[in-house]
């Protein structure tokens, strides 16, 4: 028997058919050597930036590291005190701005630039 390009868009047809709009996404259909369609997932990708999160994440924390080691500790705190006394949003600015452990690390090594 010999297949023409006719025969294979009627397979491909069949095949869209029986896929849902979703489906159609998520599935992509392929013809291999001997002209037997097959159907194979597509990966799916996250909606989320991981990357970019992690990055912004790891970029306060430097900046703060900076801020706090360019500052020193005692200054530092007198600026966190007066945004505390400030409005709500000064008030919430002040406690993510505040010294946790892994900015005081990062104060510490990066001490010595500043010094």
């Amino acid at each position: 028997m010999v297949y023409t390009r006719q025969d294979f868009e009627a397979r491909v047809g069949a095949v869209d058919k029986k896929l849902s709009r979703k489906g159609r996404q998520t599935v992509v259909a392929h013809v291999n050597k001997n002209g037997i369609i097959y159907t194979k997932a597509k990966r799916t990708r996250s909606r989320l930036p991981v990357r970019g999160v992690l990055l912004m994440i790891v970029g306060f924390l430097c900046f703060k590291a900076l801020m706090l080691s360019a500052n020193g500790p005692a200054a530092y705190e007198e600026r966190l005190l007066a945004l505390k006394e400030g409005t709500v949003i000064e008030a919430i600015g002040a406690g993510i701005l505040g010294i946790d452990p892994v900015t005081q690390f990062i104060a510490d090594q990066a001490g010595p630039l500043f010094r």
